[in-house]
């Protein structure tokens, strides 16, 4: 009996639990009688900034990867055989067209040039005395005092030594000639990449002495796309930055269009010529080309922080009577900051370029002026 009674009070504890529980939570939902009507909170204006939808007349650019590379790159060979006396450049150096690279040993050759001077100064004594014999010859022979042969072989002989001068001159020439080979100049204004003798070594005729490079002009060479290709010209303007020197810009113009594909990459060479007077831009630095690709046109341009993107595409917020619209858009070429976009857009409408990821369609907005921004007083909604 005791364990009955003990049963209907545990149960009966646990009823009026439950009933304790159910009243509670009739207190905490909304709407009920004994809490009230609860109050619906809205959520406050998302921040945003924005700019104008703009129309412009623009230029499709491309930018194309390429290589700075020397305008020319001379072997400076030897003219003569012989030793090297000195040599006064080396590697890395910087030469003036017609200076003094190397000297080579020329002791022997000066001893031939005086040798030859000495020839030539006899023959030219020889031939004196025998064009005096001919005159003097020439005077009897017009009076009959000589024979007509002594008078010819006083020909022969004034011919011969005359000859025999000019032989030696042109001898002694060549000997002189030689002497000045073996001073070795820059043919041009360039630098030296590579020293291929030293002072005390034999060098042969052809034998390369240096390599200079000529880096002013210095080109670069971009492999453009086909498609690209028929819209290029010599002479067209073009900028080229480079990663090893950041924050700076380049002005070039296409020096040539060689009409020659890749097979592999279906990629033309073309050539631009950059000023580089100072030698800024090295041989063989990464340099990133953008070149005119179509004719002016006019275009619908936004910032590109106006766009969002999703699963479904691009799109951006535009804001109207405070409350942000979501649109669909085709991006095409980027201008700097700006991008060209295809779509339910009008001029001067206003887009928004900050706290736009965090926006949903139909969402209140506030605008917030930026620096360089379009004021929201001055675009029509």
């Amino acid at each position: 009996m005791r364990r009955y009674v003990n049963q209907m009070v545990g149960t009966g504890q646990l009823a009026a639990s439950a009933v304790a529980w159910a009243f509670f939570v009739m207190l905490l939902a909304p709407g009920s009688a004994v809490g009230g009507p609860r109050e619906k909170r809205e959520a406050p204006p998302a921040l945003v900034e924005v700019s104008a939808v703009l129309e412009k007349m623009v230029v499709t650019r491309v930018e194309l990867v390429g290589t700075a590379e020397p305008w020319s790159e001379t072997v400076v060979a030897s003219e003569e055989a012989g030793l090297v006396r000195k040599m006064f450049v080396d590697e890395g150096d910087k030469v003036q067209q017609g200076q003094t690279l190397c000297i080579q040993d020329a002791s022997q050759l000066k001893l031939n040039v005086e040798a030859a001077r000495a020839m030539v100064a006899e023959a030219e004594a020889n031939q004196k005395r025998a064009a005096r014999e001919l005159e003097r010859l020439k005077r009897l022979y017009s009076i009959n005092s000589v024979s007509k042969k002594a008078y010819e072989d006083a020909q022969f002989e004034a011919e011969a030594a005359l000859k025999r001068v000019v032989r030696l001159q042109v001898e002694l020439y060549t000997l002189l000639d030689q002497m000045k080979k073996k001073v070795i100049y820059a043919p041009v204004t360039g630098s030296v990449v590579a020293r291929h003798t030293l002072a005390g070594q034999w060098l042969g005729k052809g034998d390369p002495v240096v390599t200079l490079t000529v880096l002013n002009p210095i080109r670069v060479m971009v492999p453009v796309p086909e498609r690209y290709v028929s819209s290029l010209n010599k002479g067209d303007a073009a900028t080229v930055t480079f990663d090893a020197l950041p924050g700076r810009t380049f002005k070039g113009v296409i020096n040539a269009i060689i009409p020659k594909a890749d097979p592999g990459a279906r990629s033309f060479p073309v050539r631009i010529e950059i000023s580089n007077p100072d030698g800024t831009i090295k041989a063989g630095m990464l340099g990133r080309a953008t070149l005119a690709v179509g004719k002016p046109h006019k275009a619908i341009l936004i910032p590109k922080d106006a766009l969002v993107l999703s699963g479904t595409g691009k799109s951006v917020y535009v804001i109207n009577d405070q409350t942000a619209h979501l649109i669909q858009v085709k991006t095409g070429p980027a201008h700097g900051s700006l991008i060209e976009v295809e779509g339910n857009l009008m001029v001067g409408q206003r887009v928004a370029v900050r706290g736009n990821e965090r926006l949903v369609p139909g969402q209140r907005v506030t605008v917030v002026d930026s620096p360089g921004s379009t004021p929201a007083g001055s675009l029509s909604k």
